[in-house]
């Protein structure tokens, strides 16, 4: 029983190997002139959305070394939109602690400056309780980023969740 327990995953890691393969290649960035994605941004916790905003900055910069320009849009709603507003107070976040709010929208809007999109959803914002005067100026609002998002994929963007 044991031997075919071993023949089994032997079986399924060489014909997964073979199906998707385990690295990219230096030579898959030839001829790569744009990368166009969509981040579909819905984290509501600090430290994980501090983290992916950092890792969208890092994976910009990257494409940028290479020689690639990042055409990126941040679609931004559910709880994440909380880290648009100027002030939490009378939002449904008001009770929310964000120690490094402040730092987090320095990064957000030097992606914008960078040349990325920032939406925030109108539909987030009502169910969120954040007022359009609330939002910070280098977000878009929106009426919903889930059209934006399905659009955007249908002329090439990439999609790729944040949570």
């Amino acid at each position: 029983m044991k031997l075919l327990s071993t023949i089994a995953c032997t079986s399924l890691l060489v014909v997964g190997t073979s199906i998707f393969p385990a690295t990219v290649l230096a030579s898959d960035f030839e001829g790569i002139k744009q990368v166009k994605v969509v981040w579909d941004i819905i984290v509501g916790d600090e430290k994980a959305f501090t983290d992916r905003i950092g890792l969208i900055k890092e994976t910009a910069e990257s494409l940028k070394d290479r020689g690639i320009e990042p055409k990126f849009v941040l679609a931004i709603h559910g709880p994440a939109a909380k880290y648009v507003t100027k002030s939490l107070v009378g939002t449904k976040y008001e009770k929310d602690k964000i120690e490094k709010l402040d730092a987090i929208q320095t990064s957000m809007d030097n992606l914008r400056k960078d040349g990325m999109k920032i939406e925030v959803c109108a539909i987030a914002m009502k169910r969120g309780k954040i007022e359009d005067k609330n939002v910070q100026p280098f977000a878009v609002i929106e009426s919903n980023v889930w059209e934006n998002i399905t659009v955007l994929q249908n002329k090439g963007y990439a999609y790729m969740p944040v949570f």
